[in-house]
C-alpha cells in the first residue's frame, strides 16, 4: 500500500507531510493504520487554524480576553495580541466569530470513519 494514500488529508507543507510517511514507514505494519488516523485528523486541524492567517484582529483578541477566566486573561493581556496568533483556542475562537467553525470544518475534511473517531475523541475529553 502507498503511505501516501494513508495521509489524506495530507499535511499542507510538504516536508513536514514526508517526514509522517517516513515515520510510518518506520512503525510495523500493524502499527500503521492507527498512526495514520491520528496524523490524519491533526493534519485536519492544522488546515483548519491555519484558515485564520492573516484574519486575526485586535477586535478578535479583546473579544477572547472577555471570556477568559480572570487569571488566563491576565497572562494572555501581558503576553499581548501578537503573542495570542500562534494560541489555538484564539485563532479557533476567531474563527468561529466568522462563522468557520471547527466540526463543521473536521466533518468536511475528514473522511467518515476519521470523523467518527474525531467524534468519539471530543466526547471523551468533554
Amino acid at each position: 500500500m502507498n503511505l501516501n494514500d494513508l495521509l489524506i488529508p495530507q499535511h499542507p507543507h510538504p516536508h513536514l507531510h514526508e517526514q509522517q510517511v517516513q515515520s510510518l514507514q518506520q512503525l510495523p505494519e500493524t502499527e500503521r493504520a492507527a498512526q495514520a488516523q491520528l496524523l490524519r485528523v491533526g493534519n485536519a486541524a492544522y488546515r483548519y487554524h491555519q484558515l485564520a492567517d492573516g484574519q486575526l484582529t485586535e477586535a478578535d483578541f479583546q473579544h477572547w480576553l472577555a471570556g477568559l477566566p480572570p487569571r488566563m486573561r491576565q497572562a494572555m493581556a501581558t503576553a499581548g495580541f501578537a503573542a495570542a496568533g500562534s494560541n489555538w483556542a484564539f485563532r479557533r475562537h476567531a474563527l468561529e466569530r466568522r462563522d468557520v467553525g471547527y466540526a463543521a470544518f473536521m466533518q468536511q475534511l475528514l473522511s467518515a470513519e476519521d470523523w467518527a473517531f474525531w467524534q468519539q475523541q471530543e466526547d471523551e475529553s468533554a
